[in-house]
This record gives C-alpha cells, sequence and structure tokens, in this order.
C-alpha cells in the first residue's frame, strides 16, 4: 500500500513539473516575434535559407505560425511589433521598416554581438523555464514576470537597459514593424566578409491585419524620377536600395517586351538615395527602364 502511495504521489509530481517542450534551434533558423511589450510570442520558422537566392519576383505565402495564439495571447494588435531574425557566424538578418536603409559598415564586434543576441533569444527557450505553449516550435512569456530573462524584450534590450527597437544598440536600423506592414529583410555582413556586400536586401515580408505573411525575393521595384538631356547625353534619375545591383534598358520603339530591350553597359550598386546612370545617345528619343537585382 505503501508503495503505491509513493508511486501515485511520485506520478502527481511528474504532472506538476513543467515538460520539457517541443521548441528547437540552431544557428540560422528564422525567428519570427511578436511582443508589445507585456508579452512576447515567438516562432520557429525553421532554416533562413528557404528564403535565400531565390530569384527576383519569387513569392511564397510563409507559414510554420500559429496566428490564433498571437491573437489570443494579445487581442488588440495596435500596439504589436513583429520582428524576423536569424543569424549564423559572421552573417545576421534583420527585418526593417526602412525602405531605404542608409548605406554602413558593420564591424567584427557588432556582428559578434548581433550573433550572440539572436542565438540568445533561440536558445533561451531549449531550457524549461518559459512557459509552455500548446504548438510546436513557439512560446508565449510574460515580459515582466517570473521567468522575464527567457522573453525576447528583456535579451534584445540587454536586460532591460537597452534600446529594444534596435536590440541593444546592436543594430543599424529599427527591426520592428506594426501590424499591417511591410518587412524589409536585411543580409547584415562585416566589413570583412568577402563573400557578399555588407549589407543586401534580400527579399521584403508583407503582414496583412489577418495575418498572412507573405515573402518577396529580390529588390523593390526602382522609380525613375527624371530623364534629363544634355547634347547627346541623356541622365537618368531613379530611387535605389542599399545594396542591390542596378543596370540601365532603353529601347528606340515601343511594342517589343521589356525583358527583351537592350541593356547599357556599366551598372552601379544603389546606396539607398537618388542615383543616376547616364546614357550617350545620339540617334534620336529613347525609353528607359530600370532592372535591379
Amino acid at each position: 500500500m505503501k508503495r503505491n502511495l509513493v508511486l501515485i504521489l511520485a506520478a502527481l509530481a511528474l504532472f506538476a513539473t513543467p515538460q520539457l517542450r517541443a521548441w528547437t534551434y540552431s544557428d540560422g533558423d528564422l525567428l519570427l516575434i511578436f511582443r508589445n511589450g507585456g508579452n512576447d510570442v515567438e516562432f520557429n520558422l525553421g532554416s533562413v535559407t528557404q528564403f535565400l537566392g531565390k530569384t527576383n519576383g519569387y513569392t511564397t505565402a510563409v507559414s510554420g505560425f500559429d496566428w490564433s495564439l498571437v491573437t489570443g495571447t494579445f487581442g488588440n494588435l495596435s500596439s504589436v511589433r513583429v520582428i524576423l531574425l536569424a543569424s549564423v557566424d559572421a552573417t545576421n538578418w534583420l527585418s526593417s521598416n526602412d525602405p531605404n536603409t542608409t548605406a554602413y559598415n558593420i564591424g567584427s564586434p557588432a556582428a559578434d554581438s548581433l550573433y550572440s543576441v539572436i542565438k540568445g533569444i533561440g536558445t533561451k527557450p531549449l531550457y524549461p523555464i518559459a512557459i509552455p505553449t500548446s504548438g510546436a516550435n513557439s512560446y508565449v512569456i510574460d515580459t515582466g514576470g517570473l521567468y522575464k530573462n527567457a522573453s525576447y524584450n528583456w535579451i534584445a534590450s540587454g536586460g532591460g537597459n537597452g534600446y529594444l527597437p534596435k536590440l541593444n544598440g546592436y543594430s543599424p536600423f529599427v527591426v520592428e514593424q506594426s501590424i499591417p506592414g511591410v518587412l524589409n529583410f536585411w543580409s547584415i555582413q562585416t566589413t570583412t566578409n568577402s563573400v557578399a556586400p555588407p549589407d543586401k536586401l534580400v527579399g521584403t515580408f508583407t503582414i496583412n491585419a489577418a495575418g498572412v505573411l507573405t515573402f518577396v525575393a529580390g529588390p523593390r521595384q526602382p522609380n525613375i524620377s527624371s530623364v534629363t538631356r544634355s547634347g547627346n547625353v541623356s541622365q537618368i534619375s531613379f530611387t535605389t536600395t542599399v545594396g542591390n545591383t542596378y543596370s540601365l534598358a532603353y529601347t528606340n520603339q515601343l511594342g517589343a517586351a521589356a525583358k527583351t530591350w537592350p541593356v547599357a553597359a556599366g551598372s552601379i550598386i544603389g546606396d539607398g538615395s537618388t542615383d543616376i546612370i547616364n546614357r550617350t545617345n545620339s540617334s534620336g528619343a529613347e525609353f528607359y527602364r530600370i532592372t535591379a537585382q
């Protein structure tokens, strides 16, 4: 009888103890985070590589998160902010609400700090200290409660003392956006990384009021702001995004598909401002378009 009582008490104790959860995290996983200052809801969407190296214009609906968990946690979304983060080695991927983030260089210390912050956000839920949820690879936590040091708010602000929207100041721009909104998704690398430029727009994530998250790869379409001509030289001014490459396509008669237009020699790297490409042409009027990649 005593032995049965001990087994029953042990079973009750087991059910009362927080259980290990389904959350997993590896370097390079893309974290989708919703916050309002009182709670955080975090999802692991899997490897960020699923959104990299896609053809410009590639579009996909993003799955792997439970919108009802977001609405059930926050109710009114007017004060909720959404963030996307990933990190591996010397490369960090950050969301931004700024469509033309100013060109910058990020040194190794800042890149390492970003990596530490993002890894900390991803690995904290691996320990049984966060509030369990019913969904796999998700968690909800009260940012002012007993387990606040496992929250995005706490980690990204350096323990509550740093500037949260810029990840304790390590991010060169604000990483969060309201709902609905557009999140520009940047690849941020150190100035010593020889593989790619220090910053590059991978694509954009759009989230609507119903929680539909969509990814579109590549740069936003540039807009030609003016065309002026002096002698035989036309000066074409157009908007750019940091890190993307722009070329000038032209034709002297409309009708053919725009993708078949000849491309002038030479290209420029966007710096987030209005840039210029010159076209020398003595044969008469031309039509222009700017291509981006």
